[in-house]
C-alpha cells in the first residue's frame, strides 16, 4: 500500500487533465475518499458495489474501471476526470462532496494544488509507484508528518490564502466603500450631516478665538 500526500495527488489530478480551478477540490475529494492510499478498496457499500483507488471509482461506472489500472494513481485520476465530466463537470457523484466531508482536507489540498508534484518526478514512469515498498508514505510533507496538527495548520493556511487573495480584498474594499456612501446618503436624507458640519464649524471658531487671545 502506498499513501500519497496532497502535493502528489494534486500532481496526478493536473496530469489527468483537471482544470486548474478544480485541482484543489479534486485533491481534497481524493484525501477524503481514500486517505491518499493508492490501493484503497471499499466493499462495504449497501448496494454491493465496490470503490477502488485514490478517488474510489465505483463499479457502477462499469467498463470505466477496465480502461487502465484502477490502483495506478494516474489512471485512477483519469477515471475520476471522466466521472466528473459525465456529471456535468460537478463533484456530486462523490459522497464526501455531497456531505461536505471533503472540506476537512481543503487546507492541505489548497497547498498541494499551489505546488503540485509532477508524476514524472516520482518513482518509475508516470503514475508508477510499484517500486515503492508497501506501507510507506511517498514524499511526505512536513505538515503530513504532524498528523492532525498538520491538517489543522493546512486548513489555517488555506483560509489565510483565501483571505489574502486579491479578489477577496477587492470585494471587501468595495463593500466598505459602498457602506460609507450609504451612510453618507442616509445622513444627508436625515439632515444629520448639516448638524455635524455646523457643530464642527462652531468648534473650529471657538478654538480659533481661544488661540488668538
Amino acid at each position: 500500500m502506498t499513501r500519497l500526500n496532497a502535493q502528489q495527488i494534486a500532481g496526478y489530478a493536473k496530469a489527468a487533465g483537471f482544470p486548474p480551478g478544480e485541482i484543489a477540490t479534486a485533491t481534497a475529494v481524493a484525501l477524503a475518499e481514500s486517505g491518499g492510499e493508492t490501493t484503497a478498496t471499499n466493499n462495504k457499500n449497501t448496494n454491493g458495489s465496490i470503490d477502488y483507488g485514490l478517488w474510489q471509482i465505483n463499479t457502477v461506472h462499469g467498463s470505466l474501471l477496465n480502461q487502465g489500472d484502477k490502483f495506478n494513481p494516474l489512471d485512477n485520476a483519469r477515471m475520476a476526470l471522466v466521472v466528473w465530466q459525465r456529471a456535468g463537470n460537478k463533484w456530486t457523484p462523490w459522497t464526501v462532496y455531497k456531505t461536505s466531508a471533503y472540506r476537512t482536507h481543503m487546507g492541505a489540498a489548497t497547498m498541494g494544488a499551489a505546488a503540485p508534484i509532477d508524476p514524472q518526478e516520482l518513482v518509475g514512469s508516470p503514475g508508477d509507484t510499484s517500486t515503492v515498498p508497501a506501507g510507506t508514505t511517498v514524499g511526505s510533507s512536513p505538515l503530513d508528518m504532524l498528523g492532525p496538527i498538520g491538517t489543522a495548520l493546512g486548513s489555517v493556511v488555506g483560509i489565510f490564502n483565501r483571505l489574502t487573495s486579491g479578489s477577496l480584498w477587492l470585494r471587501i474594499g468595495a463593500f466598505m466603500l459602498g457602506s460609507w456612501l450609504l451612510i453618507l446618503s442616509l445622513l444627508r436624507l436625515s439632515g444629520t450631516d448639516k448638524v455635524i458640519m455646523g457643530t464642527a464649524k462652531t468648534a473650529v471658531k471657538a478654538y480659533t478665538r481661544g488661540a488668538l487671545k
